[in-house]
């Protein structure tokens, strides 16, 4: 690395005259309090796992321990030059020190020197999987829907956020007629691309729709997945798989009987109803039901008698 490493005993917590296996033993506790899976996206977490790395690095081969010793702390006028850790299998120095690093799901990254910590740390791992070393990242994008294409299901037009592999050549910057005139040849979109989705009916809030090598460019590429949440109107909650809300209705509509428009289903009100009166309409939730709980109210029944009359002309027209 390109920082100056400071006294790697002291790093490790360790005595200059600890046994080799006392320094694997300290190194070993450092390195997975720091590891890279136990802290993603840990910058600090990061730094201490390569300084420790770097540190059992020097101490753990006797000729490079004797250099050390001989000259005294990197770094001080007239010190030996930084150690350079160009050469060393880290393959070897994690598997020996127990340290586990799963390098089959990492791809091809290199075993050793800087560019090892580079790909690992994210520092040109966007390089080495464009360059088809490494696989590409999986990638979260949320979305949000209504109540009715959650019921029903329905088409999403989503915004995959870039770089991503070119959908049109497959990456491969070339079709039979020369450069691909989507990506310029590149094989890569870097600002994203819109893509169609197809929304199952009665999808769950939660809900993973995988998007198959759609995600980070690499080799293979990562997968793009879409995740569902549900955007419900004010006075609605979701209670499991049913949908809960109110609806108001004048009294003369209670008495009477009604047939209401809510949330895009049809409720039918028996006549002779009561304020508090639940009617429940089987599969009018999001693959459970509809509960409305009846409210007696003069005016906001009015009003919502006059938005359903609104619908129900605009419904016709369009018909």
């Amino acid at each position: 690395m390109s920082h100056v490493l400071n006294d790697p005993y002291q790093v490790l917590g360790i005595e200059r005259d600890a046994s080799a296996e006392d320094v694997k033993r300290a190194y070993r506790q450092l390195a997975m309090r720091y590891h890279p899976d136990r802290n993603p996206g840990d910058a600090v977490a990061e730094e201490r796992f390569k300084v420790v790395s770097e540190a059992y690095a020097t101490l753990r081969d006797p000729e490079s321990r004797q250099r050390y010793d001989a000259y005294g702390q990197v770094g001080r006028p007239g010190a030996g030059a930084t150690p350079d850790f160009s050469h060393v299998d880290w393959r070897v120095v994690f598997s020996e020190a127990d340290v586990p690093m799963d390098w089959s799901r990492r791809g091809g990254m290199p075993t050793t020197g800087n560019l090892m910590f580079d790909a690992l740390f994210k520092g040109v791992a966007t390089m080495f999987r464009q360059a088809g070393l490494l696989p590409g990242e999986d990638r979260e994008v949320p979305v949000r829907i209504g109540v009715e294409t959650a019921r029903s299901g329905g088409s999403l037009r989503v915004r995959l956020p870039g770089p991503i592999r070119c959908a049109t050549c497959g990456g491969a910057g070339a079709d039979a007629g020369g450069a691909c005139p989507v990506c310029g040849g590149g094989g890569v979109l870097r600002r994203g691309m819109d893509v169609d989705v197809s929304v199952p009916a009665r999808v769950r809030e939660g809900t993973r729709l995988r998007l198959a090598g759609m995600g980070g460019p690499g080799q293979p590429p990562g997968d793009a997945h879409v995740v569902i949440a549900l955007d419900l109107p004010a006075g609605v909650t979701l209670r499991g798989r049913d949908l809960l809300t109110e609806v108001f209705v004048t009294p003369f509509e209670a008495a009477r009987g009604l047939v209401a428009n809510v949330l895009g289903v049809r409720v039918a009100v028996a006549a002779g109803a009561s304020d508090g009166q639940e009617v429940r309409v089987a599969g009018g939730g999001v693959g459970g039901d509809l509960i409305v709980t009846l409210r007696t109210d003069t005016w906001r029944g009015l009003g919502r008698a006059a938005a359903d009359l609104v619908r129900s002309v605009a419904r016709r027209r369009s018909e």
